[in-house]
């Protein structure tokens, strides 16, 4: 594990250059003309794949008898905002920056060698950002009203996580208890585009659709008497698929 780790902050430092590397290309350029600024709010639904922390929940259905619900099961959206710089009439270059928390939670009745018990289930994302520097190329420099684009970007991703597993009756009383943060690089690819409003175009929609690859895996302790092991691995694998939907105005 400690091995991963290590591999884990060389991907994180790498990315980090390549951010730094992108803003200060987009700041030269636009000491030298004056550009055109973009400004977009979007609404995002993403489709991460969490094989491992869903295979984790399906083991404690079998061996409990319940039938919580897996990330799977439920709506992951998050809400982001883009500012670009338009360089060329090709190129737009800008961050990119996204925010969610989640959780999902059940109680089932099982049955244990003390009678009946009440089972808990709960594993809450108290907070996912990430920070991109993106580039949008625009295949067709000439179009007006209906303008696509192809993207590519590079960032970074925090995000803090907590399962929480209780089992209690009358004579049982024992828990689990995982606590997971940490940093870890984030990249984005896809396409989209984006269409203008009104004679002036100042305010357009933006739609597009993504694959990101964004992974952490952490070794943590883990507390109570349902415990595996006193550390587990705690694997927030977001890759995946997304689409948005947003406004944006350019001024």
């Amino acid at each position: 594990m400690t091995i991963q780790k290590r591999s884990s902050r060389s991907r994180l430092a790498v990315a980090l250059a390549a951010v730094v590397s992108l803003v200060l290309v987009a700041g030269a350029s636009a000491q030298t003309a004056d550009k055109d600024w973009y400004l977009t709010v979007y609404l995002q639904q993403s489709f991460p794949k969490q094989t491992n922390t869903n295979q984790q929940i399906e083991q404690i259905n079998q061996m409990f008898g319940a039938d919580f619900d897996t990330w799977d099961d439920v709506a992951n959206l998050n809400l982001g905002m883009q500012l670009f710089l338009k360089l060329s009439p090709s190129w737009k270059v800008g961050f990119q920056l996204d925010y969610s928390a989640g959780a999902i939670d059940g109680t089932a009745t099982v049955d244990t060698e003390a009678g009946p018990a009440t089972l808990t289930f709960k594993q809450e994302y108290s907070i996912y950002a990430d920070v991109y520097a993106v580039a949008h190329y625009l295949p067709c420099p000439t179009c007006q009203n209906f303008v696509p684009f192809i993207l590519g970007g590079v960032g970074v991703a925090y995000e803090e996580d907590t399962t929480n597993l209780t089992l209690r009756n009358d004579y049982i009383d024992e828990y689990l208890l995982v606590e997971n943060d940490g940093f870890f690089p984030s990249y984005t690819a896809g396409l989209g585009f984006d269409w203008y409003i009104g004679p002036e175009r100042a305010w357009y929609v933006i739609v597009g659709g993504a694959y990101v690859w964004s992974r952490m895996e952490n070794t943590v302790p883990a507390q109570g008497g349902l415990a595996p092991a006193p550390e587990v691995e705690a694997d927030t694998d977001l890759s995946g698929p997304n689409y948005w939907i947003g406004i944006g105005r350019r001024f």
